[in-house]
């Protein structure tokens, strides 16, 4: 297996500062908590959802955690400061086995080029024809048999245009809070990985710490080389 084709065999979860909390401090309240929080719905009809008068239950579950299978030699350019993105990704995060998460039902982001048709018009209309009168999930349940099913393909939708275009990104969502175990992760993503173990050795519970240090914790910057050796060497001796 070519180096190449060994760092796509991941998806990536990145952090971002939110609020008044950083990139770092979030990833260290993941790793606590070992659960991504689904806090946003990333899809066309975000803007309709919004305005729509939802109960929290239906709203929140259109919202999904975001995942990449960018190489991960290549994150780096997801977290740069001048990325054009509206959402700043910050270089840290998890790393999962892509089989796995594929294996928990996530899904490629389904990005859809309208150019030159009125899709995006027949998608929006589809989306009020299915909720129109919808105000809750108990109501969804009741008029459509895969209810779950339907809700989980709107929040994967987006449309491509000139000015939205991120299909590049390798996007994955897993619909609502994405749970894992510390066996789960294949390696963690830090700025500086020294001082984030330490970090870790300090403020999670020692029963945590046993599995974090066999865990490679790898920096966005490195080069593939780097990435290999290390991820190599710790995932050798972790199946030991």
């Amino acid at each position: 297996m070519g180096v190449t084709c060994f760092l796509c065999l991941f998806s990536v979860h990145l952090t971002r500062k939110t609020r008044n909390i950083n990139a770092e401090d979030n990833l260290i309240s993941i790793l606590k908590d070992k659960r991504i929080e689904a806090r946003n719905h990333h899809c066309l009809f975000s803007p309709k959802i919004k305005k729509m008068k939802l109960t929290p239950q239906l709203k929140n579950a259109f919202k999904t955690v975001c995942f990449t299978e960018t190489p991960l030699d290549q994150i780096n350019k997801l977290a740069v400061e001048d990325f054009p993105r509206r959402i700043r990704l910050q270089p840290y995060g998890l790393v999962f086995w892509r089989e796995n998460m594929i294996e928990v039902g996530t899904n490629p982001a389904i990005y859809l080029n309208a150019e030159g048709t009125t899709l995006r018009e027949y998608l929006l209309s589809e989306f009020d024809r299915q909720f129109k009168g919808v105000d809750a999930l108990h109501k969804l349940r009741r008029n459509e048999q895969y209810y779950k099913e339907i809700v989980h393909y709107y929040s994967l939708v987006n449309i491509m245009h000139e000015k939205h275009d991120f299909s590049w990104e390798r996007e994955w969502r897993h619909s609502g809070d994405f749970k894992f175990k510390y066996s789960n992760i294949v390696a963690v993503v830090a700025k500086h990985p020294d001082e984030f173990l330490k970090r870790c050795e300090s403020e999670l519970p020692d029963k945590s710490i046993k599995f974090i240090r066999r865990i490679p914790i790898i920096c966005s910057s490195w080069s593939y080389e780097d990435v290999v050796e290390e991820m190599a060497i710790k995932i050798w001796n972790k199946n030991a």
